[in-house]
């Protein structure tokens, strides 16, 4: 709570006014944060032009929101307020389908290869995203964790994708700068 004054320039009890406790405000932010993400998912899905176009929106446009939050938040959320942490377990289960369903569309598409293992890929994604998020992910090159995050997608991509997959990906790397 002292932090979160100092930060915001609000006194700790003008808080306490409207946040019971830290348990209370530790929700709203997880809930916040989990329906911000959500509503610009759900917007981006809706103007996908293909399973890669929606890869590569959902990581550039939204990927931040999680990754400027300081990595001991989502540490000390999960120690310290177990029903937070379940919120965002559960979130990252709805993140897990759609992956599925991204790839399952890819699939269909011809954009992404027939031979992969969908729960497989899906379950090695999201735990590239959780570590991105979670931690702070050690490598030795200097890079942002924005940085990491595309390098990440392109290997993903590329792994997945077929040739027809890889051609509109570089066309959409040369429209992004990507």
């Amino acid at each position: 709570m002292d932090d979160l004054s100092k930060h915001t320039g609000i006194s700790k009890k003008t808080i306490c006014q409207y946040f019971a406790d830290k348990d209370v405000l530790v929700h709203a932010i997880v809930n916040d944060l989990i329906q911000l993400h959500e509503r610009l998912l759900n917007n981006f899905q809706a103007i996908a032009k293909d399973a890669i176009d929606e890869i590569v929106t959902l990581d550039t446009e939204l990927f931040g929101i999680w990754t400027d939050i300081d990595h001991r938040f989502f540490y000390e959320v999960e120690k310290f307020f177990p029903e937070a942490w379940l919120e965002l377990e559960y979130y990252s289960l709805k993140m897990r389908n759609i992956i599925i369903g991204n790839l399952e569309w890819g699939k269909k598409e011809g954009l992404y290869r027939n031979d992969i293992n969908v729960a497989l890929i899906a379950e090695l994604r999201m735990h590239q995203h959780i570590s991105l998020i979670k931690s702070q992910f050690a490598t030795t090159q200097k890079m942002s964790t924005d940085q990491l995050a595309k390098e990440l997608t392109m290997l993903y991509l590329q792994s997945i994708t077929t040739e027809k997959g890889k051609m509109l990906l570089n066309n959409y790397l040369k429209k992004e700068e990507y």
